[in-house]
Parts: structure tokens; C-alpha cells; sequence
């Protein structure tokens, strides 16, 4: 390069009047400009891959952080994301190194990657290479969000899964969500609610619907019951009206329908009174027997419009019981029995007490701190059959922005944001009605709200109400996310859920880490730096 300069210099101060000199200059001239054009071009390209590569690498790498923090594993997601898209053979570069860290266990990994870039013309005036780095952060940027959990506490969640139980499993999953979220959120004004709706063959909501109205629930129902006839001495087993005013108030109420004996089995002997107090399942509003549900995104409608157990939004009517809801009431429902001990639909002078199950209270959106949330989680009992339907109706109701619970829905953040909706729906296993219990379609065999004859493509029924359902929500803005736990992902689990938001969790740390990517993509991470 100093010989160029001094031979360049030596030529201009030359005034003899040869031209070729000068021309020669010139030339040199040009191609050390046209060169650096050229290689410092190559750089930018380099360069901004080199940038591109480190960005993908520590939101990989982010992404991978499980509740272990930024572990072997998290840093090997962002190496090998990095080396996916930036290879030294295609960008014709030497030497490149990238090294992911985290001084704060992950909530925000950083990353510094560095390459070198040989020149193809600039040598030839001395300059052979350039020395390239960029560094890269991410981390979750929490905006607000609204998270309701529809959770699975069916029978099989008690069931055994290596060292622990499937709804200890859960528990220890959902607490961890947490935990990432407030992570998220530490130092920010973003607001973060929870919801909750456990399910299995009914919800609790009863408390969620009398604080809103106490007319949205029924004063008079009719279960299957049975009455005792002192002149027979024997009970009749058959429909019966109850006022339900003080019960759906949750009082106290007593019953003659139990008697000295364990009320499950076939004994007969005389009444005694029983006292029962609301836990808080229902009964679904009037439905029709049809086999197939559809949303319509024309109107926003699910048909048959007559099917008032599937509409989300629409309140009660005050004159009009088929709009409201009804208690579940485990203390007056029976079973019947023919005379050979087939069940029947006819009056009865045999049965038995019928089997029913309640899981843990649903709750409506609200902030909550670590103790109450593990509180919440460690509530939750296993029990019951799997109605998938129930439980995502009542997802949708309580966080639907146009139903009867939108003032609670819409409370607008003090940050004035933007909220994001979400649905975790959780379930260990498929649609698996149960037509002799009572449930939240009463008691199938008897009453025949879903299917026409007591069980006839009961499941098929349910799952086209749970579709329908899933529909109406998407269409709401809400993303539905749907874990498979201990079972695999069944092809109506998918098309319930949004696009990319189904997930498999063969076990205890597939859960956890099903829970954690959810966090990740509600805490939108993001390139930071």
C-alpha cells in the first residue's frame, strides 16, 4: 500500500507529459475504489447474516429456558440455532464464534458472535480482511394478558405417572407458568390475570352465576329421584319436582330421600332425613338430542339455535326456565331398576343412589399473587368422567368479551394496552360420557337431553358440541391452546386448538415443559438489544 501511494505521488508531480503513467494511476485508482466498494459490501451482507443469526440464536435460546434456568439445554438451542443460519462455507468467512450466557438464570440470555471475512480485491492494496461482531438479547416483554386454564380433574388424573400422580404433575406445572409469567413481568406494568374452570362431568360455577343473578338459576327441578310410600313401605323410584330456591342459595335443605343403610346399594329400608348444601356444579340449560353442532361465523351463532347449552354469551331469560340453570343435586338423584335389574325409564320400586361428582370451584379473571395461585392449584381433587364439552363451554363463557361475565372480561388495564386471551385446555384423555351418573346433562339414561334413546352416539354428541364450541371461541380473537397429557393427540384436540398451539406430554416434565412454551409465547419474547 505505501508503494502504491509513492508511486501514485511520484506520477502526478511528473509534468514531462506522458500519459500512460497518469492512465495507469488512474486505473489503480478506480480498482481500489470499485474493490472497497465490493468488499465492504460483503461485510454489510456478512454482517447483517452474522446479526440475523445471533437474533434467532438467543430468542432460541430464550425459548428453551424451562424452570432449570438457562441450563446445558437452553444454550445448546441457541448454538445449534445459530449454527442452522450462519455457516462459514456459504458466507465465505473464517473463524466464527458465538457464545449465548445469561447473568440472570435465563430471563435474559445474551449472545456475542464474531467471524472474519477475507478480501477479494482490497489485498491487493494491502487490506486482507475485516473482523466482524454483533452482539444480540432477548427476552420475554410481557404486554397484558388474560389466561384461562380449562383443566382436566377426571378420575385418571389420580392415576400414577412414574413417581408422582398425574394431578400433582399438573399442579407443579401450572405453578411453574406462573412463576415464568412473573418473571416476565417483574419491573413492568403489565397486568397478567387468571382464570380457572376444572372440569370433569360437570363445573362448578354455581357461585360464579348466583353472585351475577340469582335468577339465572331455576327455583323448581326435576330430577331423578324417589319418594317413600309409607302404605307399600317401599320407595317409588321416578321423576320428582324440587324447589330448589334454598338450595341454589346454598341454605341448608333437608330430604327424605336417604335412609338408614348406605343409600348406594339395593336396601329398602325406610326414609330418613337428609341435609345437603349446594357445592356449586350445574346442570346445563335446555339442549336438543341433534348429532351434529356447527358454528356459523355469519352470525356468530351455534345451530341448532335451540341448543342453549352451547350458546356463550346470550343470559337467561327471566320467564323462561330452559335459559337458566339448575343445581346438581347429588342428595335427591337415583338410578331405577327394572325387574331384573336392567335399568329402566318406567316408575320403579328399585334403585340406587346415583353416582355424582363435583370438581373445585371455576374462578373469573383476576390478578393473583404466588400464594394464591399454588392455593388454587393445590385445590384441585380428581374425580369424575371426562366431558370435554362442559368444561370449554364455561372456558369460553367466563372469558368471552361479549357475554354475561364482559365486565369482568373487559376491566381495562391502568397501563391502557392492548390484552391479549388465551385458553390452556388440559386433558389426560378423549370424550368419555357416562349416561349413568348425573352429570351436567342430568342423568342421560333418564332424562335424555343429548341423545335420543339414553346412549346412543352419546360421545359423538358431546365432541360435535365441543368443536362447535372451540369454533365460537377462536372467533372471538381468543387463542385456544390444547395439551394431550398421558394419552396421544387426538385429531379433534387439534382441530380445537389455534394454529401451532398443540402440544403432547407423555409425562411429568413433557407438562411442565407444554406449560413453559405456552408462557414463552404469552410473554411474546422478543429481541431486546
Amino acid at each position: 500500500m505505501r508503494h502504491f501511494t509513492t508511486t501514485m505521488t511520484r506520477g502526478l508531480r511528473d509534468t514531462g507529459g506522458n500519459v500512460l503513467p497518469i492512465a495507469a494511476i488512474a486505473m489503480l485508482v478506480a480498482a481500489a475504489v470499485v474493490g472497497s466498494a465490493v468488499d465492504i459490501s460483503r461485510s454489510y451482507r456478512v454482517k447483517n447474516r452474522l446479526q440475523s443469526a445471533c437474533d434467532a440464536a438467543v430468542l432460541a435460546g430464550r425459548h428453551a429456558v424451562s424452570t432449570k434456568g438457562f441450563d446445558d439445554a437452553a444454550e445448546k438451542a441457541a448454538n445449534n440455532y445459530f449454527n442452522v443460519n450462519f455457516n462459514d462455507s456459504d458466507q465465505e468467512t473464517t473463524g466464527t464464534q458465538f457464545t449465548p450466557s445469561s447473568s440472570d438464570n435465563g430471563v435474559t440470555v445474551n449472545g456475542t458472535a464474531s467471524t472474519t471475512l477475507s478480501t477479494l480485491i482490497m489485498r491487493l492494496f494491502g487490506f486482507n480482511d475485516f473482523s466482524l461482531t454483533v452482539t444480540c438479547a432477548s427476552s420475554m416483554g410481557m404486554g397484558n394478558a388474560d389466561v384461562m386454564m380449562v383443566l382436566d380433574t377426571t378420575g385418571s388424573m389420580a392415576w400414577a405417572l412414574d413417581d408422582t400422580t398425574r394431578i400433582e404433575a399438573l399442579r407443579e406445572a401450572m405453578k411453574n407458568f406462573y412463576r415464568t409469567v412473573t418473571t416476565a413481568t417483574s419491573g413492568t406494568n403489565a397486568r397478567v390475570r387468571y382464570g380457572f374452570v376444572p372440569y370433569s362431568s360437570s363445573v362448578n360455577v354455581g357461585k360464579l352465576i348466583y353472585d351475577l343473578d340469582p335468577d339465572y338459576l331455576v327455583d323448581e327441578r326435576t330430577y331423578q329421584s324417589r319418594v317413600y310410600n309409607s302404605k307399600t313401605d317401599k320407595w317409588t323410584y321416578k321423576e320428582i319436582e324440587y324447589d330448589v330456591s334454598k338450595y341454589k342459595a346454598f341454605q341448608t335443605v333437608a330430604t327424605n330421600t336417604g335412609n338408614d343403610w348406605q343409600e348406594w346399594g339395593y336396601y329398602e329400608g325406610e326414609p330418613r332425613t337428609v341435609y345437603s348444601t349446594w357445592k356449586g356444579c350445574i346442570e346445563e340449560r335446555a339442549t336438543t338430542p341433534a348429532v351434529e353442532f356447527k358454528y356459523n361465523s355469519s352470525d356468530g351463532k351455534i345451530t341448532p339455535v335451540s341448543a342453549r347449552d352451547v350458546d356463550l354469551d346470550d343470559a337467561p331469560e327471566v320467564y323462561d326456565d330452559d335459559t337458566k340453570w339448575a343445581p346438581m343435586w347429588p342428595e335427591v338423584a337415583y338410578v331405577r331398576y327394572g325387574k331384573f335389574g336392567d335399568y329402566t325409564t318406567k316408575e320403579s320400586n328399585s334403585g340406587a343412589r346415583a353416582w355424582s361428582f363435583c370438581p373445585y370451584q371455576a374462578q373469573l379473571l383476576r390478578e393473583m399473587e404466588e400464594d394464591s395461585f399454588d392455593n388454587y392449584a393445590d385445590s384441585l381433587n380428581a374425580e369424575g368422567s371426562t366431558y370435554l364439552d362442559i368444561g370449554m363451554i364455561w372456558g369460553g363463557r367466563l372469558l368471552s368479551p361479549d357475554g354475561m361475565f364482559k365486565d369482568n372480561v373487559n376491566a381495562a388495564p391502568s397501563n391502557g394496552g392492548e390484552v391479549s386471551r388465551h385458553i390452556i385446555f388440559m386433558t389426560d384423555g378423549e370424550m368419555a360420557p357416562n349416561y349413568e351418573i348425573q352429570q351436567a346433562w342430568g342423568m342421560e339414561y333418564w332424562d335424555r337431553r343429548v341423545t335420543a334413546n339414553g346412549s346412543q352416539h352419546d360421545a359423538r354428541r358431546h365432541t360435535s358440541r365441543f368443536l362447535a364450541v372451540c369454533e365460537a371461541i377462536k372467533a372471538k380473537g381468543i387463542r385456544v391452546w390444547a395439551i394431550a397429557f398421558a394419552a396421544g393427540l387426538s385429531d379433534d384436540l387439534k382441530t380445537c386448538a389455534s394454529a401451532d398451539s398443540s402440544f403432547v406430554a407423555a409425562d411429568a416434565d413433557e407438562l411442565n415443559a407444554a406449560f413453559q412454551e405456552i408462557a414463552n409465547e404469552v410473554g411474546e419474547l422478543r429481541v431486546t438489544s
